[in-house]
């Protein structure tokens, strides 16, 4: 999310953050989030976001506009805690108004990261509406900074790898985000950048080139005409870039990074937070796929599950020979080979043994005393007996082509059991001429085989028909887990996580586009109330009962770790 990194650019100094600094970074974690909240058109002219970014977000403000609401925002209890604590007049005022803060509260929101040769940096980026205003309020949040000119953008840095740059009608918060050392024994110089240098990346985006912007992308422009209030873009060339060193003797390999990217459109609608996803492939990848057709997961495999309880079921239907072709694409068939090839099989043996069905489920999920066996450093064996840990039995099947082919198969997974530890000894499976199935239920495992009861699982129909389907039955986790805790808090968290949550469908969806879709949701127990508002007054409930208000969070973080730093920032939004 783009909010979270922004209080840690305005850490002026890494060693010392006074009280009056840490709210004044609230007020504008809290600006940003509401910017995109109450705004009321969707206008991303002028962003500038490159399209070799690793990471990319655009929040939609459009889409968000009857949402939730900055008056239903201040009536959070944290939110009036937070006021009343403003002994600063133009804290106030933003706390009143965002737009007070001289961002354009009817503009869009970008947020990117992006490798720049050995280092990288975070840029958030979004509308001025009054540049005098927001000149103010940065000044304020970094006590008084000076102000310099680069052309016709306004420069202030923020920390010695920190700087916000703006001119009249946009602004850039810029980071330093420090690529660690492949090795230890590496040199961690020119992996940072200065202000010197982040000043120049952010003056450059003000002129970035057209053909250079991720917004021009016409796989983003395709992400993008999904419904969405926040679009996410990841490129996954970056990151074989980023781990080249690793991977570099498998020059193969490069075919599941390069050129290939992966973006979703969130939406919060009633009752349910919903997912689309676009998978977009390099032409090596596409012309493989489209050799096989799409798999669909049978719902009668998925009503075969021996159990009346299912918490979470996974299933997806594969062709078997289009994974033999991956391994080679990628170039790692000949270790492939060489590993199966020393207990007597092959890639051929595995692509002729399974026909492609694939199930893994997990049901009767509670929580129970239980005795666990160790064995200590003298290979003594201890039994330890453990109050309230979960239960639950796990089922992972796959279809059987061809019985003496998966014998194969059977027998080099029996040779190597052990190297699972005791792990192993609670997993039972079992062959039959059709299924191979596993479980550290036997009971499970010999049901499946013969067929399974009669069930007919509401939630099969949903995640069946296509390659991929998945489902978890939140309300039924939840519910399992409260006999655990006797803590009032903890009860209390509990019972208003099961009144907000129900489940979670996914499914993959075929292709459009030119891309792989998928789609995914995250169903509410209250169907007819937006799910963002949902989220909104949830979120309230939870910090009242686990943070109470008058609990100061503060936490310091090293500047070189940066996804500590923005949990950091997100717990400072959550409870402040």
């Amino acid at each position: 999310m783009p909010t979270l990194p922004v209080s840690y650019l305005f850490e002026f100094d890494h060693n010392q953050t006074d009280d009056m600094q840490r709210n004044l970074i609230i007020l504008l974690l809290l600006s940003v989030i509401i910017t995109g909240i109450v705004s009321c058109s969707h206008d991303n002219k002028g962003m500038a976001v490159p399209n070799d970014a690793s990471v990319a977000v655009l929040i939609n403000t459009k889409t968000l506009t009857s949402k939730v609401s900055w008056q239903e925002i201040q009536q959070n209890e944290w939110f009036r805690n937070l006021y009343s604590r403003q002994n600063d007049s133009l804290g106030k005022q933003i706390l009143d108004d965002p737009a007070n803060s001289g961002i354009d509260i009817t503009g869009d929101l970008a947020f990117f990261i992006k490798k720049e040769g050995r280092g990288g940096y975070m840029a958030f980026e979004g509308g001025v509406q009054n540049a005098t205003a927001f000149e103010a309020f940065a000044t304020k949040i970094n006590k008084g900074g000076r102000v310099s000119k680069d052309g016709d953008v306004n420069i202030l840095n923020t920390s010695h790898r920190s700087l916000v740059a703006w001119t009249n009608n946009r602004f850039i918060y810029i980071m330093d985000v420090p690529s660690p050392p492949i090795r230890p024994t590496d040199p961690i110089e020119g992996s940072s950048f200065t202000t010197d240098s982040l000043q120049k990346f952010a003056v450059e985006l003000f002129d970035l080139p057209r053909k250079n912007n991720l917004l021009n992308d016409d796989r983003f422009v395709s992400l993008m005409k999904e419904t969405g209030d926040i679009h996410y873009w990841v490129n996954a060339e970056q990151y074989y870039g980023s781990l080249s060193g690793y991977l570099s003797l498998i020059s193969g390999l490069s075919v599941l990074f390069e050129g290939n990217a992966y973006g979703t459109a969130i939406n919060f609608e009633n009752g349910k937070i919903a997912f689309k996803s676009r998978a977009f492939y390099n032409t090596k990848l596409k012309e493989m796929l489209k050799q096989y057709a799409e798999g669909k997961v049978s719902e009668t495999t998925i009503n075969r599950i021996p159990s009346k309880n299912v918490v979470a079921v996974f299933a997806m239907k594969y062709p078997p020979a289009a994974l033999k072709d991956l391994i080679k694409l990628a170039g790692v068939d000949g270790f492939v080979n060489g590993f199966l090839g020393r207990e007597g099989s092959s890639i051929d043996e595995f692509v002729k043994a399974n026909k492609g069905d694939v199930l893994l489920s997990v049901s009767d999920f509670e929580i129970k005393p239980q005795e666990l066996t160790i064995t200590d450093e003298d290979g003594n064996q201890q039994t330890i007996k453990q109050d309230d840990m979960p239960s639950a039995n796990v089922l992972f099947a796959t279809s059987v082509n061809d019985k003496p082919a998966f014998d194969k198969l059977i027998n080099i997974l029996q040779s190597r059991v052990q190297d699972f530890g005791p792990l192993a000894s609670n997993v039972h499976f079992q062959l039959s001429n059709d299924w191979f199935a596993a479980s550290n239920s036997p009971e499970q495992v010999n049901a499946f085989l013969k067929g399974g009861g009669t069930n007919q699982f509401p939630f099969a129909s949903r995640i069946s028909g296509h390659a991929f389907g998945g489902y978890i039955n939140l309300q039924e986790v939840l519910k399992r887990v409260g006999p655990a805790f006797s803590d009032s808090n903890t009860k209390a968290a509990l019972d208003a996580s099961i009144n907000m949550w129900q489940d979670i469908f996914m499914t993959s969806t075929g292709e459009k586009d030119d891309s792989y879709t998928g789609e995914a949701e995250i169903n509410l127990v209250d169907k007819n109330t937006n799910s963002l508002k949902q989220l909104n007054k949830y979120l309230d409930a939870i910090q009242k009962i686990v943070h109470p208000i008058n609990n100061q969070y503060n936490v310091r973080v090293p500047f070189s770790d940066p996804v500590t730093a923005n949990l950091a920032a997100l717990e400072t939004v959550l409870h402040p």
